[in-house]
């Protein structure tokens, strides 16, 4: 009896020791701060060993900072003269004065002498934990405070350290550039590592001057900023000193980091490091005075994999996992896509892809939505065959209408370097006469490239109450996109980007998607009737007529001409609203077509019916 008391005892004692932390660290407030004092900051400079070097206060620059005042300092010591200064990915290194918390090294400047840098308050950086309990975000003051805020950016633009390096691995050529592009508006160095280290062993809990890597894509591939863990609370931290993308609100991942070394460089030097695989916890706050999250809370994640194939054989395979970051996701994603084709084609150049797209999530129609699609390109088929690819994500994570929570990407991409592209080169309706509810039978030739030309017969039936008369019957390649109705041609203008014109004339997400989703695929023969339209017929007013001789207009007589334009523009849109039915048959062909054509058709009255002398047919002009 006693044995097992003494276990449980211990049982319990071991328990609370998991969960018990140390209190928070003594700060300093800004106001104690002055000019002269001497203390010491504590950072990584290789491996994981947490190291001190010496911090003098040079003064303390009032309403200087993003979130506030900052607290210029000169740091030195054997360390630092050996590396050049301060050094990106020393962002969050905590300073003490006395052994208090004063704040943490956020800021330095390029070319310059990078010994002295600026410290962002403890105090200011306090405020993010307050903010990681609440359930709505908070809008800084800053928004208010325009002068103050337009002050503090500019010297911002001056600023070096005032990002840490953004270490890539997995990533390189124009799959790296693209990143990079993507993320400048962010102020991030982008560098490339080795890779992702092994999950680390330690069970010790995190300390403040640790390593730390927020993680925005792991895996195959990894994209992680290293910096510096800056202060801990129970089972909050906060880090870097400074925003990372400044989003407010975030979700990423967060864990150790491994220094490989110190770059020195003229512009500033830089950390080399990797992330552990082993997750810590999350970042949940981003904002100016730095980074903040929880330990032990894990972000939702966005898994991603691609499978390339080339002739139907499996060349390269990748997974991978996103954070869930609507304005980061298809950036990352359409890099991602772009290394795997990169990596298994070894090649930028001519060829045909088919792709398969499969979205998970809750929001999308019946939770998943599927998209293929074929490709051509003489030039680049391998960015080409990931048009829908970034379309869709960007779509679906940029609506304007609702928040998809998306659970899982599968992209499947076959490539062939064969030229499967043909162009409509001539079109003829074999039918004799056609009739309303007839089959109009249609005998398309393709052109193929650099190929002999062969034939597709098809057909397209005509409604029983189709409008009699001179029709016209459209013929389109998908890749050349269907022609416009007669009547929109003069108001048809160059599409806008993907994310302002699907917008237009929707309201909801489940329009955007579905007319994204009804489009042809590249492959496809577009075969549309659009039937004369009968418009009912002028009547001639009793009035005269303002060009008659001697004939004078009235206010009354303008009215009428008014009211009777109105009526007829009623009268014409209610018959084609009437008929909005569409005739319209879609058929899947082995080529990307390119090329349209179009003829008329007459559509006759079974009784009145007289015999065709000919065949109808039009032909592609040179």
């Amino acid at each position: 009896m006693n044995k097992k008391r003494i276990l449980f005892f211990i049982i319990i004692i071991l328990l609370i020791c998991s969960i018990t932390v140390s209190a928070a660290e003594e700060i300093m407030p800004l106001n104690e701060v002055k000019a002269g004092m001497q203390g010491y900051g504590k950072t990584v400079f290789s491996g994981t060993e947490v190291e001190k070097f010496p911090v003098e206060i040079i003064d303390v620059l009032k309403n200087r900072g993003i979130s506030g005042d900052l607290i210029l300092v000169k740091t030195y010591g054997d360390k630092i003269e050996k590396i050049g200064g301060i050094a990106a990915g020393m962002s969050g290194s905590p300073v003490y004065i006395d052994d208090r918390m004063v704040g943490a090294i956020a800021y330095g400047w390029s070319f310059s002498d990078h010994r002295y840098g600026l410290v962002t308050p403890v105090e200011d950086m306090l405020d993010l934990l307050e903010k990681i309990d609440l359930e709505e975000e908070i809008n800084s003051d800053l928004d208010n405070r325009t002068d103050l805020k337009n002050s503090r950016l500019n010297l911002a633009k001056n600023l070096a350290a005032s990002s840490s390096p953004l270490m890539v691995s997995g990533l390189n050529g124009r799959a790296l550039e693209m990143l990079k592009d993507d993320l400048s508006h962010l102020n991030l160095k982008v560098l490339p590592n080795n890779g992702i280290k092994e999950s680390d062993k330690s069970t010790v809990r995190p300390e403040a001057g640790e390593a730390i890597a927020v993680q925005l894509v792991r895996g195959d591939i990894n994209v992680a900023s290293i910096g510096t863990l800056s202060y801990i609370d129970q089972n909050k931290v906060i880090a870097f000193g400074h925003p990372f993308t400044n989003r407010g609100e975030v979700d990423y991942l967060l864990s150790r980091a491994y220094i490989n070394g110190i770059v020195p460089s003229e512009e500033q030097p830089f950390k080399l490091g990797s992330p552990y695989s082993r997750l810590i916890g999350s970042i949940t706050q981003d904002r100016g005075a730095g980074i903040a999250g929880r330990l032990g809370q894990y972000p939702h994640i966005i898994p991603l994999h691609i499978s390339i194939s080339e002739n139907n054989e499996l060349k390269e395979e990748i997974s991978l996992q996103i954070v869930n970051d609507e304005f980061l996701l298809t950036s990352l994603a359409n890099s991602a896509a772009l290394q795997a084709v990169d990596s298994s084609l070894d090649r930028i150049g001519p060829g045909t892809a088919r792709s398969r797209l499969k979205i998970m999530g809750k929001g999308l129609p019946d939770l998943q939505i599927i998209s293929t699609n074929m490709y051509y390109s003489q030039k680049d088929i391998g960015s080409m065959a990931l048009y829908d690819f970034y379309q869709l994500l960007n779509l679906i994570a940029r609506n304007p209408f609702k928040d998809i929570n998306l659970i899982d990407i599968r992209l499947e991409l076959d490539f062939q370097k064969t030229d499967s592209v043909a162009l409509i080169q001539e079109a003829k309706v074999l039918n004799d006469e056609i009739y309303p509810g007839d089959e109009v039978e249609v005998k398309v030739t393709l052109h193929p490239y650099r190929s002999d030309v062969f034939t597709r017969n098809v057909s397209i039936k005509l409604p029983d109450d189709v409008e009699k008369g001179v029709a016209t019957l459209f013929i389109d390649g998908g890749y050349t996109g269907e022609t416009a109705r007669p009547e929109d041609a003069e108001t048809q203008t160059q599409s806008a980007p993907l994310n302002e014109a699907e917008v237009a004339g929707h309201k909801s997400f489940e329009s955007m998607l579905k007319e994204y989703m009804k489009k042809p695929d590249n492959n496809d023969l577009i075969v549309q009737v659009y039937p004369a339209y009968n418009g009912s017929e002028y009547t001639e007013s009793s009035y005269p007529s303002p060009e008659c001789e001697g004939a004078e207009k009235t206010v009354q007589d303008e009215k009428r001409e008014d009211n009777m334009q109105k009526e007829k523009a009623e009268k014409e849109e209610k018959g084609r609203s009437s008929s909005k039915e569409e005739i319209k048959e879609i058929f899947s062909t082995d080529h990307v077509l390119e090329g349209s054509l179009n003829l008329e058709i007459e559509i006759k009255e079974k009784d009145t019916a007289e015999s065709s002398e000919g065949e109808i047919s039009a032909k592609d002009e040179p």
